[in-house]
């Protein structure tokens, strides 16, 4: 089996090593080698990335106690050069550090059991066997954390036998084996865990709480450690800025003036909507007034240019309101839609107008007797088809 440098020192590099199997896989090859500082992955953080002998190295796993390392060539030489994508492998050791450390504080402060960790390409988190937590335990989750973080503890990575593991009292059973790697957080945590970390708790930086939410009947706390923090910090920083200029504002009063502008909005769109109301009312009295009547019944038989659906709908139900009312109504940008109703003391099949009118002109649609609806006809038609359909209920009105 390969010496796996990683978990001897996790700020390795570099090292060399020499191929001791390859095989083919789907996008190239897989190889073994006698010594790597590659991490396969595994406990909840992604495997390495980086270069052997100059080619890119796409995966590394874990495949019966052999370290793979997935190239898209097989090289040629016998002795490899491998570089650690080092920007990666540190950002995973901040996150992964930064986990146990805030594993810690939950079950020191709430009793919570950590159940599981996602270490993903934007975002941490590990989800807690506790009910709700609360934005103020949220905050003071988040205040210890940082001040272990400030404290900058020593962080130690060791190999214990299994006759040693009772005695230390490990926040989680270790799985079964001959030896178990120890990840410490002097004075604060002991985990098995045979992940990357850092020395010293003041590399992991700043740790924030993102949100909390509820899941799978415990709580889901997704959080940023180190440079990911500061990122995020920094844009919203940039945000909360531009804001700030654009209402004139300071930085604190953004929030207030976003609250203020949202409900003066809320307020505008009740008043168009009781404006559009109004307007669909005089509309709908105006179309009525113009048209023809057979007997008793009016019938308002138009194609609305400009108008959406969602008009026309509103402007056909304000005239079934009135007694004595037929409405064939079309929209007709950006398709045709067409609104086939009537007042209830009108006694007229519209599911069965409708149906007629598409079987001549195109489309289709369905509803009840009073109401129908339908699209699909081309819209130079739509004219026609209305005037058709106006021309039978006065013929049906008129027996």
């Amino acid at each position: 089996m390969a010496v796996r440098l990683y978990l001897e020192d996790s700020f390795c590099r570099s090292f060399e090593g020499r191929i001791e199997a390859s095989r083919r896989c789907d996008e190239g090859w897989e190889i073994a080698l006698d010594r790597t500082c590659f991490y396969p992955g595994g406990g909840g953080q992604p495997a390495d990335r980086g270069t052997l002998h100059g080619m890119p190295v796409l995966d590394v796993r874990e495949d019966d106690g052999q370290v793979w390392h997935q190239v898209p060539e097989l090289p040629t030489a016998p002795a490899l050069r491998g570089e650690i994508d080092w920007a990666r492998r540190f950002d995973h050791m901040q996150q992964h550090s930064g986990q146990h450390l805030l594993s810690a504080v939950a079950l020191e402060r709430l009793g919570a059991n950590t159940l599981s960790f996602h270490l993903g390409t934007e975002v941490v988190t590990i989800d807690l066997d506790a009910d709700e937590i609360t934005p103020g335990v949220a905050q003071a989750l988040e205040d210890e954390a940082n001040r272990l973080v400030m404290s900058d503890i020593p962080v130690r990575a060791y190999i214990v036998a299994p006759g040693d593991v009772p005695a230390l009292h490990l926040r989680k059973p270790p799985t079964k084996g001959e030896q178990t790697r120890i990840v410490e957080i002097v004075g604060v945590d002991l985990s098995p865990c045979g992940g990357t970390h850092v020395s010293a708790t003041g590399q992991i930086g700043l740790i924030k709480l993102r949100r909390t939410e509820r899941y799978k009947g415990g709580t889901r706390v997704e959080f940023l450690c180190g440079w990911r923090a500061l990122r995020d910090y920094q844009w919203k920083h940039q945000a909360i800025a531009a804001l700030a200029h654009d209402w004139s504002v300071a930085d604190r009063d953004v929030e207030s003036a976003v609250r203020r502008t949202l409900a003066s909005e809320r307020e505008a769109q009740r008043q168009l909507e009781h404006l559009r109301r109004q307007v669909v009312g005089y509309e709908a009295a105006a179309m009525r007034a113009s048209a023809p009547t057979v007997g008793n019944v009016a019938i308002v038989a138009r194609a609305l240019a400009g108008s959406s659906a969602q008009e026309a709908k509103q402007i056909a139900n304000a005239l079934a309101g009135e007694p004595g009312t037929v409405a064939l109504l079309a929209a007709t940008e950006p398709a045709v839609r067409l609104f086939f109703v009537r007042s209830p003391d009108v006694s007229l099949d519209m599911r069965a107008l409708l149906h007629e009118v598409t079987q001549s002109f195109g489309g289709g649609g369905g509803g009840r007797p009073e109401a129908a609806e339908g699209g699909g006809m081309p819209p130079e038609k739509a004219a026609e088809a209305l005037a058709w359909a106006a021309a039978q209920l006065r013929a049906r009105l008129s027996y």
